[in-house]
């Protein structure tokens, strides 16, 4: 991009230290989703299980992954428990199944493994509130890590304001992070609608729009979780 390539050591500098602050918080966003998910789910399966469930639907890398999961082990050792179980008790229930052990299958073949498990044991009809509610997790994760994108870039404007032009601070947010296209216009488009909010004159009659009803969600069919 050429404005990485013109930039000068300060801004560079600056950069820098704004991409850390919003890794961090990325980083706290997906540790407070997962450690949710995993009380979601833990008197189904383990803290290991759960993770792998995460990552593959948040499609993480192997290093966001470890970094993640770190994180998150360590909040569960500042509880004393993972899911509800003790951090002993999550060592042993997270072994591999034993045709696993004797095929010696690496991250992948685990991987494969684990959500063939997870598909014969989230699609039985006994489980469909389980599968309900990890794909209302799923959702509301996505939004949360969005908003957070949201967040970053906005912190991205203002940390590089006296350089660089909004709409310029938050394409190199999105470059920086390299974030997929389709995602990427979505943050931009929601970061520079909050600005808009701010600085430009109210939408015409603004005062007589409805805004849109609350959902009672106690009128949805979504099946309560058993009490544990």
């Amino acid at each position: 991009m050429a404005l990485i390539k013109g930039m000068s050591r300060s801004l560079q500098r600056q950069v820098d230290l704004t991409t850390a602050v919003c890794q961090e918080r990325l980083l706290s966003t997906h540790v407070r989703h997962v450690l949710a998910l995993v009380d979601l789910v833990a008197d189904r399966m383990p803290f290991d299980d759960a993770l792998d469930i995460y990552v593959r639907i948040l499609r993480l890398t192997p290093e966001q992954a470890r970094n993640v999961g770190s994180r998150a082990l360590a909040e569960l050792g500042r509880r004393g428990s993972v899911g509800g179980a003790t951090l002993a008790d999550s060592a042993v229930s997270a072994e591999r199944e034993p045709e696993e052990e004797d095929r010696g299958e690496g991250r992948s073949g685990r991987s494969d493994a684990l959500l063939a498990r997870l598909r014969r044991r989230v699609r039985g009809r006994v489980q469909d509130e389980l599968r309900e509610r990890i794909n209302l997790a799923a959702a509301r994760t996505e939004d949360g890590i969005l908003q957070t994108h949201v967040h970053n870039s906005l912190t991205f404007a203002r940390a590089l304001s006296s350089e660089l032009s909004v709409s310029e601070s938050i394409e190199l947010y999105l470059e920086t992070m390299m974030l997929p296209e389709g995602v990427a216009d979505v943050i931009y488009n929601r970061a520079l609608s909050i600005i808009a909010e701010q600085v430009l004159p109210p939408l015409p009659g603004g005062e007589e729009q409805e805004e849109l009803p609350r959902i009672d969600v106690s009128t949805l069919r979504i099946t309560p979780l058993p009490e544990q």
